[in-house]
């Protein structure tokens, strides 16, 4: 998986920067909603440092997990346009494919999540930090390989729709709001505890929680639910992949050119 991690990123570096003017536009678009937030917190007369702080790490997941989920939209015209069949008739397995691509995908929120700190850093002066370094990279690489695992089984999904913009939309905004990008410990008790029922909970909020040095439980037990929770993920990921490529050597169809 090592080497098609490295030929994926490759093909990301090279898709983000052969376009200067598309990667600016891009970065800044990203990153402008978290200002938009800020002046409206400013507003309204809330707390505008306290709300930064809370939203800033929730944006930098949703970014990263935004990239993917687009990236696996694009899956759609991949089948299309023939790509997927020359992936089906390489020595790659297929399961390998998707999730090396979704990891790369992750690399191409970097400008953006880039511009959010520079605009981070000119409204308050300074660069944030996480609070727990440790734990923060640990939680970074349990989101970013269990992300890569849910896009790749979004990719087979998509690729059996003709139009996976709706579907694309509802998988952006649900499994980070619902995996509390937005973080529970600063929701009343009643709310926050329903954060602890859903799976993706310990795969998104340990990042924030790390980042803020705040838990809703004790770290050591929600990041090793969180990489039990990956583990299922991945092994669902196979087992779609095998799936789908049995189906499309028996039918010869992925589905969205049907």
């Amino acid at each position: 998986m090592f080497g098609s991690l490295i030929h994926e990123l490759w093909r990301v570096f090279l898709f983000n920067f052969k376009s200067p003017l598309f990667l600016a536009t891009n970065a800044v678009a990203d990153a402008m909603w978290f200002l938009v937030v800020i002046l409206a917190v400013a507003w309204y007369g809330g707390s505008i440092v306290e709300t930064a702080r809370l939203l800033f790490w929730g944006s930098l997941a949703l970014m990263m997990f935004s990239t993917q989920t687009w990236g696996a939209a694009m899956f759609s015209n991949y089948v299309r346009s023939g790509i997927m069949d020359y992936v089906a008739v390489t020595p790659e397995r297929l399961h390998v494919f998707l999730i090396s691509t979704s990891v790369a995908m992750a690399a191409a929120a970097a400008p953006g999540i880039t511009v959010q700190y520079a605009v981070y850093y000119l409204v308050f002066g300074e660069i944030p930090l996480p609070a727990q370094p440790m734990y923060f990279a640990v939680s970074l690489a349990v989101f970013i390989f269990a992300s890569a695992c849910i896009t790749s089984l979004s990719i087979l999904f998509f690729i059996k729709l003709r139009n996976p913009v709706v579907a694309a939309n509802v998988i952006q905004w649900g499994i980070p709001l619902s995996g509390g990008m937005i973080p529970p410990t600063a929701m009343s008790p009643e709310v926050a505890r329903w954060f602890l029922y859903s799976p993706f909970h310990y795969v998104v909020a340990p990042l924030v929680y790390s980042a803020t040095g705040i838990w809703l439980l004790d770290p050591i037990l929600m990041l090793l639910v969180g990489v039990l929770i990956t583990a299922t993920f991945y092994m669902s990921s196979i087992y779609a992949a095998r799936s789908a490529l049995s189906k499309y050597r028996r039918v010869g169809k992925w589905g969205a050119e049907l």
